[in-house]
């Protein structure tokens, strides 16, 4: 059984730093840097059910202009004694769009989390189904609403008696209703470094990397972000 764990860590290891690495076969592409602040409540509503509230603000164009402002609820159920969670999430977002003026979009998702520990690593897989609704009243939208499937592996440790845990993640986004670009059109990596405060504040700390590819425009995006979690 330990010899099956250390294979399947080394193997989620590996995929995690072949993902890491930039995807940017295409030519002439374009840079951007943006910060991502947030904030996370967390609370049990019964034995089982669990429910977290976010509000984050996305800086894009240097950091120069909100682009998103997002608002999102999402309650989660756990089986197989906390190793797997399905989740379904809600939000609204106030998003800076192509046409130069703000937007609302809402957005519905259902997930599943799997996730197993080996000493002091944890490994994750995330599979999440996303839809976006964008508004019809100020302009038509050739799909409406977008519809993805992102798949997310994650590693993460964090060392005896230390406030700090160490997390990698690459996720896949798939565009899979539109008949013209049904692909993988980004890969993020992020890293993030979380600080325990106390029992129930933690301070996360995080740098991410979005690269567009199979994209007739692609664009490399990096954030620096912050997120304040409370959790009960």
């Amino acid at each position: 059984m330990k010899n099956g764990k250390r294979r399947t860590a080394i193997l989620i290891l590996a995929l995690l730093m072949a993902g890491a690495m930039p995807l940017l076969a295409q030519s002439e592409r374009s840079t951007d840097f943006g910060a991502i602040v947030s904030g996370k409540f967390e609370a049990n509503l019964t034995n089982k059910w669990a429910i977290e509230v976010e509000e984050e603000l996305r800086f894009d164009h240097n950091c120069s202009q909100l682009d998103r402002w997002l608002n999102s609820v999402t309650v989660e159920y756990p089986f197989l004694h906390n190793r797997m969670h399905v989740g379904l999430t809600g939000g609204a977002i106030r998003r800076y769009n192509d046409r130069g003026y703000y937007e609302n979009r809402f957005r519905v998702g259902l997930d599943v989390n799997y996730a197993e520990t080996y000493r002091r690593f944890k490994f994750s897989f995330r599979s999440r189904v996303m839809a976006t609704l964008r508004d019809e009243t100020v302009a038509d939208y050739r799909v409406n609403p977008k519809l993805y499937w992102r798949n997310r592996l994650q590693a993460s440790y964090q060392a005896p008696y230390s406030r700090f845990k160490y997390s990698l993640s690459v996720e896949l986004h798939w565009l899979l209703n539109d008949p013209k670009a049904s692909v993988v059109d980004n890969v993020r990596t992020v890293f993030s470094v979380d600080y325990r405060m106390s029992r129930c504040q933690h301070l996360e700390f995080s740098a991410r990397m979005d690269n567009d590819i199979q994209v007739k425009k692609p664009v490399d995006r990096f954030y620096f972000g912050i997120t304040y979690h409370y959790k009960l």
